[in-house]
Formats: C-alpha cells, structure tokens, sequence
C-alpha cells in the first residue's frame, strides 16, 4: 500500500509540473504545430464561381407541381374516361411489355418473352442505332414527355471489370532462355468489349437541361444489346403542372450549400473538384406528405466538372441545386 500510495503521489507531481510547465506556451507557436497532427484542411473540396452562383441563383426562378395528366393518358390508351381511379396499367404492343404508373407518372417496358444474352458484344454507334430504331415507334410519341436532346451514351457495360488502357510505347516484352517471343505477330491491342449499352434521350425544356436533386440527367433510357433494345423507361408521363411557391435559395445559401458538396457530394476526392460556370437547369424531385408522393418540377443550376462518377458511368459529375429551398436535401 506504501509504494502504490508513494506512486500514486509522485505521478500527481509529475503532471502538476507538466501542465505549469507548458500553460504559458502559445498555441499558435510554428515550433508545437505539426503537420502529422493536424493537416492543413483546404476551405472546401469544390472550387466554384461564387459570383456568378449568387448572380444565377436568383434570377428566372420557378416551381411547379406536376400532375400526371389521367385523362390524356387513358384517351391514348384506349381507355374510357370511367378509370379515372387507375393509377397503374399494363399493356403489350410491338413485342414489348409496356407498364404505366399514372400514380408516379412514370413508364417501363420490357421486350416480351425475352430471354437476355450477353454472349455477343457490340459497338457504341450499334447501339445508338438500335436505339434511333426503336425511338421512331410512334407508341411513346403521344404518351410521355417528348421533347428530347440528342441522344448519349450514359453507361457501358462488359462482361468483367473496367480499366483505362495503359499505352506505354516504351514497353519491352519480358525475355529469356525459356521464353520465345512471335514477332510476327503484331496485332497486340487488347480492347474492351461491351455486351450492353444505357443510351439516353435527355428531355429539354425550354433550351434547358432536365435533372434529378442528384446531378443525372433525366429522360428516355433505353437498354440496348447487341439484339436491340431490351427495355426502356421513361421518367415523366404526359402530365400538366400548375405553379406553386415557396422559400427560394438566397445566393449566401447557395454558396453555402455548394461548399458543402450540394445535393450530390463528390465522394473519394484527393483533391478539390473544379466546377465549371453555372448554368440554368431545370430540377424534378418528390416530396412524399400526407402519404402520397407529389412531384416537382423547380429552376435550378448545375455546375458540371471533368470528373467521372466510376468507371463505367460515361457522363461527368455535375453538382446541381435547386432554386428552393424544399427541392434540396442540404440546408
């Protein structure tokens, strides 16, 4: 008990002096900083106009509600005006399965009887072939939305993973006694090939791009094989929307939103992403109250970079922000 006591003291002393010794000591002095303690943090991961955001942000804003328009799609279905109660309807034309969800104002369809092969692969240009095909169905013309951009590819997918091929000309094939090298053989490129691709009839409103809270474009997509196009959907349904108001995003907000990543932060950076000039955007989000699910369509802006998400996404990351408040998830 002598000895524990006799510690006990002696450690007491010990920190007493410690802190006496070292209280007067700045924190700011450059000699107790250290960089494996504290690294210097940069002010934000996204370097980013502030100007020109607080100057777009407020300017030609709008919200509106949309509405799937029940009738209109009922007419063009064959339907009588009694279904107004409807909210989902399947249907099969041309070899495909087509699914309307009238509550959502959304659209599916599925090739009929399909049994997908991912055996054969094809090109970039095949597949927007298949898809220009496909999209001169007069079907979808009258029952969604259908002012469209030109079409993209949004996502190619192979049969095993995918990396950017390294050409290094400096290369030498490994060599020795046991090993022979055919030097007529000269064809030694190894390209990826792709089984499917996600091609994309972008909608336009206006001039202006459509998009989700998250920063992707929304539209007609498609799934295209090298059997032609296999599915589609569409997000937007014919509908009408009727203007609503509520509290917009001032143009401090909005510089504060966007240093904190907007509504699709940029994940895995090693360094801060550079966001291009913001341009006018228009951004479709819901908002789920008193048990229903209501969409809206708002004025927003979009910030697009030269990042990709992954490696099989083809388009760039592009921060988005609505002009109001309640169509954002940050605050």
């Amino acid at each position: 008990m002598k000895k524990i006591l006799l510690f006990a003291i002696t450690l007491s002393v010990f920190w007493f002096t410690f802190a006496a010794g070292t209280m007067d000591v700045p924190v700011t002095d450059p000699k107790m900083a250290s960089s494996s303690i504290m690294p210097p943090q940069p002010t934000s991961q996204y370097v980013f106009d502030t100007t020109a955001v607080k100057d777009l942000v407020v300017k030609n804003n709008a919200l509106l509600q949309i509405n799937c328009n029940v009738t209109a799609i009922m007419k063009v279905l064959g339907f009588g005006s009694s279904t107004q109660k409807l909210f989902s309807v399947g249907i099969e034309s041309n070899g495909f399965e087509y699914t309307f969800d009238i509550k959502n104002c959304s659209l599916w369809a599925n090739k009929a009887n399909n049994t997908y092969n991912y055996s054969k692969s094809l090109t970039e240009q095949q597949a927007l072939d298949f898809a220009a095909v496909f999209m001169k169905d007069s079907y979808l013309k009258d029952k969604v939305y259908y002012q469209l951009g030109a079409p993209f590819i949004m996502y190619k997918n192979s049969n095993g993973p995918m990396y950017p091929l390294m050409k290094d000309s400096t290369a030498t094939a490994p060599s020795g006694n046991d090993i022979e090298i055919d030097t007529t053989d000269t064809d030694g490129e190894v390209v990826p090939e792709y089984i499917s691709f996600s091609v994309m009839y972008p909608y336009m409103i206006n001039g202006q791009e459509v998009r989700d809270q998250y920063g992707n474009k929304i539209g007609i997509q498609l799934e295209v094989t090298a059997d032609g196009v296999m599915s589609a959907n569409a997000r937007l349904l014919l509908f009408k929307w009727a203007k609503r108001t509520s509290e917009k995003v001032t143009g401090d907000d909005a510089v504060r939103m966007l240093n904190n990543g907007g509504n699709s932060p940029a994940y895995n950076l090693s360094a801060p992403v550079k966001l291009a000039a913001p341009q006018k955007v228009f951004v479709l989000f819901s908002l789920w109250r008193n048990n229903m699910n209501y969409n809206y369509l708002s004025s927003g802006i979009g910030l697009k970079s030269s990042i990709k998400v992954d490696q099989y996404a083809q388009q760039p990351y592009t921060m988005i922000l609505s002009d109001y408040k309640i169509g954002n998830n940050v605050q």
